[in-house]
């Protein structure tokens, strides 16, 4: 199957609440991308607009502030389950449970281990949560 951009975003979106199956690496990673850039783009135009909900102070930056305004929360909001699931899904492709992203919880070595999940090649044959995605 031809994976592309548009596609990739509307599979994670159609699939939000499909906890079962598989996702392939591209579509993850597109959805990934596509999450983050929009993020940044929230939080420009949140700061372009003074639109403030929360304000972060960083002593060591050069800016010094990240404000977080409505359109950086509302987008927050509407990527979560669609996130969480294709974690889920893009665990179960490389034959893991979805339990394995609480690992994220134990502070560096819980990072280093889930980046190095996502960005393992896909089982390529069947398991417990479906058959190989192409």
């Amino acid at each position: 199957m031809y994976i592309t951009i548009i596609n990739s975003i509307k599979s994670a979106f159609i699939n939000s609440f499909n906890f079962k199956t598989r996702s392939s690496r591209i579509e993850f990673w597109i959805f990934y991308l596509f999450t983050m850039l929009t993020g940044l783009i929230a939080i420009k135009i949140d700061q372009y607009l003074n639109l403030q909900l929360l304000q972060i102070n960083f002593s060591n930056s050069l800016n010094g502030e990240l404000i977080l305004g409505h359109s950086y929360v509302f987008l927050y909001f509407l990527f979560f389950i669609p996130s969480l699931s294709l974690y889920v899904r893009r665990l179960h492709d490389i034959d893991r449970s979805g339990w394995w992203l609480l690992i994220v919880m134990i502070p560096f070595i819980g990072f280093i281990t889930i980046t190095f999940f996502l960005i393992l090649k896909g089982n390529s044959k069947t398991n417990k949560y479906g058959n190989p995605i192409y």
